[in-house]
């Protein structure tokens, strides 16, 4: 009796030993399943969850475009991390199953993966959007709205991470003993430029070097027109028409031509002039003017354009060569015709009565000698003698006084002889201009005189007279007398 009890006893021990290998191996490997199947959007959250606790105690504020459509609030009521929604993780398996291997039929009777999911809602299409130039995810903030990167990354924090460490210095302007502002940039990190500006302040001074304590290269007067041909941080290197170069504070450069303030009665010398909206050949024109036309001139720019008023009130713009401070001649009686005798004359039936030319040789002096000697001679288109002469025609008959040949027509003679400066300008050089436009051809020639003066043979005016150098656009400077 005793020794069956003892062996009941012994197959009771064994069967519980079974049960309870069977329990416990299965729990012992839940964690070996988990490492091999957990999805990586669970780890995440779990590590999230760990990092930032959940406190049932704060107030969650959600913005409007982050609730789902149809007002469905996805928040896990449980406060659990660990516990995934199969409706929010697309990972997850509606039968609860964490293990993708195990085969849902085994533990669904039916085989049909358990209950149905619900249908989703009418006219609600979840599309994932992909930015086609980074590849990235983009979450849809509302209809007809643009998508937004999906992104993790607080980009201050990445900011400042990527400058950290990076060596900063506070620039400080100094300034010379005149508490002008000293360049802080050397002269060979200036930037190269082309650019045309206007003197704006009263006597500018060009400087060597960009700081007021430096030589003094010139004194450059209001209005002037010079080219910048680099630019610094307060300084710009510019260049005069005189072709010197020096340094001036940009604040003094304007863009817009600068005209100073004058009170100047003067009158159109010239047939047809154009009176402009603006200061350029470009603009408008408002009105041709006649010869002696009365102008009030309010203001001067460059010493080429007169801000202008009329008679009437019109106000505009005309070029300063165009017009004379001499009052118009007062008409007198013509006296009585009397009979030509000797010599040659013009169209204006005067005889050129100028004594002859001083020649001393095959150069300047003499060439402006024999332009002298042709002043008061009619305009003749093509002449080229004593009796007539155009302004091509007024250079070839100098010229050929002293055995030069030049040709006669002005756009021939800007391609002749030798190009120089204006710096180099000498007695007898031809000036060759563009007086129609800016069209780049040559219609009108003069001979130098000095003093900033030419002799030429003016169509207006029907004769050859003295003249401005700066009468027109010029195209160049030529030489024919090495």
């Amino acid at each position: 009796m005793r020794q069956h009890k003892k062996s009941r006893d012994r197959r009771l021990s064994v069967v519980i030993i079974a049960i309870c290998t069977m329990i416990t191996f299965p729990v012992l490997m839940i964690p070996v399943g988990l490492r091999e199947s957990t999805p990586p959007g669970v780890i995440v959250g779990r590590a999230y969850a760990a990092a930032y606790p959940y406190n049932d105690q704060e107030e969650v504020y959600v913005e409007d475009w982050a609730l789902v459509p149809g007002g469905t609030d996805v928040t896990d009521p449980t406060g659990d991390p660990d516990s995934t929604d199969p409706t929010t993780d697309p990972t997850a398996d509606p039968t609860g199953n964490t293990d993708p291997s195990i085969d849902p039929s085994l533990t669904d009777p039916t085989g049909e993966g358990g209950e149905e999911p619900d249908e989703p809602e009418e006219g609600f299409m979840p599309i994932q959007t992909i930015d086609p130039e980074t590849g990235l995810a983009l979450i849809e903030v509302g209809e007809g709205e643009t998508a937004v990167s999906e992104s993790y990354i607080d980009n201050s924090e990445q900011i400042e991470k990527k400058y950290a460490g990076v060596l900063t210095a506070q620039i400080v302007q100094t300034y010379d003993s005149s508490d002008l502002p000293i360049e802080l940039l050397d002269t060979t990190a200036f930037i190269p430029t082309d650019e045309v500006f206007y003197i704006k302040t009263t006597d500018t001074i060009l400087k060597q070097e960009p700081n007021m304590d430096s030589i003094t290269v010139a004194s450059v007067a209001r209005s002037t027109q010079v080219t910048r041909i680099a630019k610094g941080d307060t300084w710009s290197l510019i260049r005069l028409e005189s072709g010197a170069e020096g340094y001036v504070l940009t604040n003094s450069l304007s863009v817009e031509m600068v005209f100073n303030s004058i009170d100047r009665t003067v009158w159109v010398d010239a047939s047809g002039l154009k009176l402009r909206s603006e200061p350029n050949t470009n603009c408008e024109v408002i009105k041709e003017m006649k010869r002696w036309t009365r102008l009030h001139c309010t203001g001067v720019a460059n010493d080429q354009w007169y801000r202008v008023t009329l008679d009437d009130g019109t106000e505009g713009y005309v070029y300063k060569s165009y017009t004379t401070q001499k009052p118009p001649p007062t008409p007198t009686p013509k006296p009585t015709p009397k009979p030509k005798s000797g010599g040659k004359s013009g169209k204006s039936g005067s005889t050129n009565n100028n004594p002859p030319p001083k020649i001393t040789g095959v150069n300047g002096e003499s060439i402006v000698n024999i332009a002298k000697s042709m002043l008061g001679v009619d305009y003749v288109w093509c002449g080229e003698s004593k009796n007539g002469v155009d302004c091509s025609g007024l250079v070839v008959y100098c010229y050929r006084q002293v055995g030069l040949s030049v040709p006669h027509q002005s756009n021939s003679i800007k391609t002749r002889g030798s190009e120089v400066s204006r710096s180099d300008l000498r007695l007898g050089d031809v000036i060759v201009y563009d007086l129609k436009g800016n069209d780049g051809k040559a219609d009108h020639v003069a001979i130098y005189a000095g003093n900033s003066q030419v002799i030429h043979a003016s169509s207006s005016k029907d004769a050859v007279v003295y003249g401005s150098l700066d009468m027109g656009k010029i195209l160049t400077y030529r030489r024919f007398i090495g």
